[in-house]
């Protein structure tokens, strides 16, 4: 048996009194797609926040790709690929620019090609804030995947996506996985 690419052994995370996750264990194989299934307040996003380096365990242990996210941020950062629920991007910030700024930050070239595929071709020199719900979604996406990272994590991916899109995101993870990427994503949406 292969050693699996995510592992979570007795994982805890508190805010305060509230015990968001309680002593949760699992492990995710490579190539696998892999859900955190449950209504809002279940613990998901605490859970891929962890994960992703954002905020530390209380007890228990995680490891993605065998590096220890809360003790090793550096080398996780170009493992990972996230799409978080809500997008920190700046207001003023294009497409265009944005494609640029994160590739850089991985030492790589553009990858508009991406921006033609979520059918942002249009919209490359748009702000952001004048983007659309989806189109705000789609460009996250296409930015999570730029590096071609071994884990994606995608945090409610299809919040504010349309039928097309959604099906384009279904296609996307597929090849995604076959080409061996390995997805954990949170959502409530049982479809």
């Amino acid at each position: 048996m292969t050693q699996p690419i995510i592992e979570v052994t007795n994982f805890r995370k508190r805010y305060g009194d509230f015990v968001a996750v309680d002593n949760i264990t699992f492990a995710v194989s490579r190539g696998e797609i892999f859900g955190l299934l449950g209504p809002n307040g279940a613990g998901k996003t605490s859970t891929l926040e962890t994960l992703e380096g954002l905020r530390p365990a209380d007890s228990g242990t995680l490891r993605v790709a065998g590096i220890d996210p809360t003790r090793e941020p550096r080398q996780l950062r170009h493992v990972i690929g996230v799409q978080l629920q809500s997008s920190g991007m700046p207001e003023s910030m294009t497409p265009a620019e944005a494609m640029q700024f994160f590739c850089a930050y991985h030492g790589i070239a553009p990858r508009h090609d991406l921006l033609d595929r979520f059918g942002l071709s249009a919209k490359r020199k748009t702000q952001f804030h004048l983007l659309s719900t989806g189109q705000q979604r789609r460009l996250s996406l296409a930015l999570a995947i730029a590096h071609e990272p071994q884990v994606l994590f995608l945090d409610e991916p299809t919040a504010g996506l349309d039928v097309s899109s959604r099906a384009e995101l279904h296609t996307l993870m597929r090849e995604l996985q076959s080409g061996g990427t390995t997805i954990v994503l949170a959502t409530h949406d049982m479809t």
